[in-house]
């Protein structure tokens, strides 16, 4: 369903969103990307974040060669520049298929850098979406799981993340096929 979905807005264009504008669409994310935005309590929570999202920033810090930080202010952190234009040059290499693709996975972890692990195949499906609720998977386990609330919220993320996933993969890839001839 989430791909046909995908394809239908690919193929409609409804809104008529050029490819810069999809670019800009995902990389606002950036600004508010939730592996940056850390809190300050309770220590367990800290501790979780530091050692879960801190492995994701440095992984992106490195394959991307940018710099990201972190924050517990509401300002956020900052983001340089140069760090905006790596990730806007890399998008640009992807078709407006794939922008659409990419722009749902951003939209459904609440992150670009965990998008962009996953497009690299950094991290699986499932791990992207415990590191995008990771708060939230925090608090669970520590007041209890609502079955028919949580396990539905988890489930249909990972269901859409792994469409956006999937769709960016099938729409940015590329096969030929070369026939042989055949000798008498």
């Amino acid at each position: 369903m989430h791909l046909t979905t995908l394809c239908n807005t690919a193929l409609d264009n409804p809104t008529q969103r050029s490819k810069e504008a999809l670019i800009t669409a995902s990389l606002k994310f950036l600004d508010t990307d939730t592996v940056c935005y850390r809190v300050e309590e309770p220590p367990a929570l800290v501790e979780l974040q530091t050692n879960e999202w801190d492995p994701v920033l440095k992984w992106a810090q490195n394959r991307y060669d940018v710099e990201m930080g972190s924050s517990t202010s509401i300002m956020g952190p900052v983001i340089p520049d140069h760090t905006k234009e790596v990730f806007h040059r890399h998008l640009a290499s992807y078709n407006s298929w794939s922008l659409l693709g990419i722009e749902f996975m951003v939209m459904q972890l609440k992150s670009f850098i965990l998008a962009m692990g996953l497009l690299d195949r950094y991290l699986t499906v499932q791990k992207a979406v415990l590191l995008s609720r990771l708060e939230e998977e925090f608090q669970i386990q520590h007041w209890g799981n609502v079955e028919w609330a949580h396990d539905y919220e988890l489930q249909e993320l990972q269901a859409r993340t792994a469409a956006g996933t999937l769709f960016v993969h099938l729409c940015s890839s590329s096969s030929s096929i070369k026939h042989k001839l055949l000798q008498d």
